[in-house]
């Protein structure tokens, strides 16, 4: 009896190594280079190396963005248990602990999943069976290795289903507090998901006893994880982006190609069997409330609309309803065998006043008529092979057997059934681009494969080797990094970083801000410290140490703006808009953008401003005064940048690339992936080119121009969040001393036409000719993100480089001062002459009172859990006494 009660979770965990071993490639790890990489491995590295240095498991500050609010990245694993786990042992790399909680909690909800079954009434073990089988296979669970956020909710999804079936209520609270902290984005479909269940367990007396219970179950768990949602909330408020503008038939409109439950990974991913017992259950008095609500949340853009927030209305959000329905799938499979739901006439009992329902073929041919919708889909034939062997099925059903054959055949049908969608699923994980285990650990130029030097904290880090792999990794937590990629971003610091300073898009959207080799940016962001490649060194930098393997190199830019300095050499937000998008480049680069209402303060000829420890003096007319609202001309802070038309040398091109010029531009036909390289006329050395154009495409896919290593990317037609970036922008330098000669271009496949195409040329020397005098930088305490003392020859500005965001707080001489917003998007005061004690504290909105909430809320849980506890004990105590 033991040995048969263990049979089939052995054979799923089995079954459950098998498919994993068969998926990965050999030199490989369980994770995708789609954002598994870049965002869940690195970051979870990030915030455990963060959590240990702050010694909290909710660090309110993060050294990423150039210093963001840490509930920017919570999504990514605040609380989560494996970066808890990963705090105990620091010197374990979180992408095996990553791993093995995905693949732990992946195992763990089969099989959690095969024990709800079987405690369902009227579900045989066969059938339990089969049902966790198509649970496992579902696609959704192709997000274990990439976007693991998608289902690592799923075990206490399951757990509390349990617990509401079992009448455990007093473990709810306990097990929504995991699913908020794995996937908080999850936690209303969930919810969703529990109380519909909650209502079909009980009835109508759902809404006078369970009702209020599931409440207070979700209250309750909401509350402590209060540390968590309270400023993750606030902070999504703060940087917010607007909702997808959705047309009436895109919210109430029905899905025609089924993907929200159908074969898509990004949808539930469930396969046609699943469909076609949802459809057979509306036939049925029985099944058929569960079936059309369940049909509706699965097809309805509306239901995916609301539980997104009404942000938009992809079907992700329904991967939660994955359990429900194939609960009702099994239900419907198992009592096909049973007296419910007979093989066949012929065999169903009579006048038993059961209802009986059949196999049926027309539910197939509703199915069969979506093909078309699927036909340019990689995977058309599994597809159609699926359907065809459950038509198959309900033909063979159909037939009169004896007693003995309709065991045999029971059998061999769920066998049946069950191929397809293992199949179906192999196929789609073999779609996935899986991690080279060296592009993991081939991470950082370290002390131990170079000579990096300590590098200072008022000056940011940055590598330009692997900008997407990297920008989410810190290798010192003291030293912040100008990239981030998070779905939460700063709007005026991405808007700067890429409206202003015209950095690359390089990715198919602008959420994440890469790091880039832009020199105006570098400068000004105060990125000395950079990791690249031996080609791809900005103007400026110097090689400090090369890596022992590969053309890694550490290369170092002493001249660069430090992240806070003090400054009189002003121009205000007026005067700053009234410039085109060129000559404010050069102005923000030279001065300091600061807001109107405050008085500009520019020092005298006679006074200097230090920078690196050298007097520079300030000449006449490279700053005016502004004062009472008197200015001199706008055009006086914009001198820098000039219009240039190079020449170059003959070019001849590739067959692979068409060129046809029109009278507005150029459209480019490349028929693969093209290198052209275009020899300068005239060399530009101690010079930045820089160069932009328009770009339009006219096919699909993505349009990528890669010059001298410097990417652009304009999204295809169906990336999921468009960048819009149609147009590019360059800026070209050499580093070398030998000046600019060649221009590397690589074209994409593709036909696209470009047009608008505008050169300018920038002096290198312009980039240190911002006056400002450096602060001297202090360890830092507590709270504080920055402490520096600051000496101003006159009245002016403290000005930093440090993202304004809410939460900051800056005390001059310990005193709290008006926070200004300093050159668009920055941290600033007004600062009056004399040597000053600054300091830059931090506090997350919300997490004060987040951490009373939880707190209070944990001790109402565990004292209501051991009054629970104590009352049931002496109930059990009175009953034996009885």
């Amino acid at each position: 009896m033991t040995r048969k009660k263990y049979f089939f979770p052995v054979l799923l965990t089995g079954l459950f190594i098998l498919f994993i071993l068969t998926v990965i490639p050999k030199g490989t790890f369980y994770g995708s280079y789609t954002d598994w990489l870049s965002q869940h491995v690195r970051l979870a590295e990030t915030i455990r190396d963060t959590c240990i240095e702050q010694k909290t498991l909710v660090p309110a500050f993060l050294p990423l963005g150039s210093g963001s609010n840490g509930y920017q990245f919570s999504y990514y694993g605040y609380l989560r248990p494996d970066i808890v786990i990963g705090c105990l042992l620091p010197s374990v790399p979180m992408v095996y602990l990553l791993i093995g909680y995905m693949l732990a909690g992946y195992l763990c909800s089969v099989l959690l999943f095969y024990y709800f079954l079987k405690s369902e009434d009227g579900i045989d073990s066969l059938s339990a069976f089969a049902g966790s089988l198509l649970f496992m296979t579902a696609a959704c669970f192709f997000h274990t290795h990439r976007q693991v956020m998608f289902v690592n909710y799923m075990p206490f999804l399951i757990l509390a289903l349990i617990a509401v079936k079992k009448r455990r209520f007093r473990f709810l609270p306990l097990i929504l507090f995991f699913i908020y902290v794995n996937s908080f984005y999850y936690s209303i479909a969930c919810l969703a998901v529990i109380g519909w269940y909650w209502l079909r367990q009980e009835g109508p007396t759902f809404w006078k006893k369970g009702f209020p219970c599931f409440l207070k179950s979700a209250f309750l768990s909401i509350g402590m994880a209060a540390i968590l949602l309270i400023p993750t909330g606030l902070v999504i408020l703060e940087h917010r982006r607007a909702s997808a503008s959705l047309s009436l038939p895109e919210i109430f409109g029905v899905s025609l190609n089924l993907q929200s439950i159908l074969y898509s990974p990004y949808g539930m991913g469930l396969t046609a069997v699943c469909l076609y017992a949802l459809i057979l259950g509306v036939t049925s008095k029985k099944y058929r409330t569960d079936s059309i609500f369940l049909l509706i949340i699965s097809t309805w853009f509306f239901a995916s609309w609301v539980l997104n927030g009404t942000l938009y209305a992809r079907a992700k959000i329904l991967i939660p309803f994955v359990p429900l329905i194939l609960l009702q799938c099994t239900k419907i499979l198992s009592l096909l065998r049973q007296g419910d739901i007979g093989p066949n006439p012929a065999s169903a009992p009579e006048d038993t006043g059961q209802e009986h329902l059949h196999w049926k073929l027309w539910p197939c041919l509703i199915i069969a008529a979506f093909l078309p919708a699927w036909m340019y889909s990689g995977n058309i034939k599994w597809i159609v092979a699926d359907i065809g062997i459950l038509v198959f099925v309900a033909i063979w059903q159909k037939i009169r057997c004896s007693q003995k054959t309709d065991q045999l055949r029971f059998l061999v049908s769920h066998l049946l059934l069950c191929i397809m969608p293992c199949v179906l699923f192999l196929q789609t994980m073999q779609t996935e681009d899986f991690v080279d285990k060296n592009d993991v650990f081939e991470q950082e130029i370290t002390a131990s494969d170079t000579d990096t030097p300590v590098m200072d904290p008022l000056y940011r880090y940055d590598s330009l080797a692997d900008v997407l792999a990297s920008c989410n990794l810190t290798s010192d937590t003291t030293v912040q990094k100008s990239g981030m990629y998070s779905s939460i971003t700063n709007k005026d610091y991405s808007n700067l970083y890429y409206d202003t300073f015209h950095s690359a898009v390089q990715i198919n959207n602008r959420l994440a801000v890469l790091p880039s080799a832009n020199p105006f940016l570098l400068n000004f962001l105060g990125v000395r410290y950079l990791q690249t490649t031996e080609d791809n060194i900005p103007c400026g930098y110097q090689i400090v140490s090369q890596s022992k393997k590969g053309r890694i190199v550490f290369a170092e830019n002493k001249n660069v703006l430090p992240i806070a300095y003090v400054t009189g050499s002003c121009i205000t937000d007026s005067q700053f808009l009234r410039l085109n998008q060129y000559d404010r480049l050069d102005a923000i680069t030279r001065y300091t953008v600061v807001p109107d209402s405050e008085e500009t303060v520019v020092s005298d000829n006679e006074d200097t401003a230090i920078s690196d420890g050298e007097a520079t003096a300030i000449s006449d007319g490279e700053a005016t005064a502004v004062s009472d609202g008197e200015v001199t001309a706008v055009s006086d802070y914009a001198k820098g940048m000039k219009e240039y038309a190079p020449a170059f040398k003959d070019l001849v091109l590739p067959d692979t690339i068409r060129v046809t010029k029109t009278n507005g531009g150029y459209l480019l036909d490349v028929k693969k992936e093209t290198s052209v390289t275009i020899a300068l006329e005239h060399t530009l050395k101690d010079k930045i080119l820089l160069l932009d154009f328009d770009v339009i495409n006219h096919g699909k896919n993505a349009v990528v121009i890669d010059i001298n290593s410097m990417r652009n990317k304009l999204s295809g037609a169906y990336a999921p969040y468009p960048n819009e970036n149609d147009t590019f922008h360059y800026q070209l330098s050499d580093s070398k001393g030998k000046g600019l000669k060649n221009i590397k271009f690589q074209f994409s496949k593709g036909k696209y036409f470009i047009r608008n195409i505008t050169w300018h040329l920038y002096d290198e020397q312009l980039l240190g000719e911002k006056q400002y005098t450096p602060v001297e930088n202090h360890d830092t305490e507590g709270s504080e993100i920055l402490s520096c003392t600051a000496d101003a020859a006159a009245d002016g500005y403290f000005v930093t480089s440090i993202p304004l965001q809410k939460g900051m707080e800056i005390t001059v001489d310990g005193k709290n001062v008006p926070i200004l917003k300093i050159n668009q998007a920055f941290a600033g005061v007004k600062l009056e002459k004399g040597t000053h004690d600054i300091r830059i504290l931090f506090h997350a909105p919300g997490q004060k009172a987040g951490y009373v909430i939880s707190i209070l809320c944990f001790l109402i849980y565990l004292i209501s859990a051991v009054i629970t506890g104590w009352k049931n004990l002496q109930a059990k105590n009175m009953q034996r006494r009885d």
